[in-house]
């Protein structure tokens, strides 16, 4: 099953995706918004070795002229850094999310929604879905996962 991280601070200029292992290069935007309800959205935009822009989605489709580049993060870096990590062939029901390499559960919901200032007002992954989807339509960082405690409550935290 195809495991795509994010590893960052909540800054731009401070974040790495990796896809299966590698860092991947040309990233330009980064939609995850996966509820127990059913709704499961991963996509990636992103700018191909051909030079062309590429929407796809993460865990389904085939990540066609991927530029990927050596790891921008130190061991001494990336400890200063948060790990988001999702693993999944697409279905809800064999999905895991972890955290720093540690499963998480109880998970309700996870959102995450990045765009970089290089995306055009009016462009992106906003007009892929054609207003359906509630996305801005400017420069984003949001990374957010929502937790059911064993009292039923629920508890929304900040991934980064």
């Amino acid at each position: 099953m195809p495991e795509f991280s994010i590893e960052g601070n909540g800054r731009l200029e401070k974040t790495a995706i990796y896809y299966n292992g590698e860092q991947l290069d040309g990233v330009r935007e980064v939609f995850l918004n996966i509820d127990e309800q059913g709704t499961f959205d991963a996509l990636l935009m992103y700018m191909g070795t051909d030079g062309r822009s590429y929407t796809k989605n993460i865990f389904t489709d085939y990540l066609e002229n991927v530029r990927t580049e050596p790891p921008g993060f130190t061991d001494e870096d990336a400890r200063q850094l948060s790990m988001l990590t999702v693993i999944s062939d697409g279905d809800l029901e064999s999905t895991v999310v972890a955290r720093n390499n540690e499963e998480q559960f109880g998970v309700v919901s996870v959102f995450v929604h990045i765009k970089a200032p290089s995306v055009p007002e009016g462009g992106g992954l906003r007009a892929f879905f054609g207003g359906s989807k509630q996305i801005p339509d400017a420069t984003e960082f949001r990374a957010e996962i929502v937790y059911r405690e064993d009292n039923g409550d629920l508890t929304t935290e900040g991934v980064f």
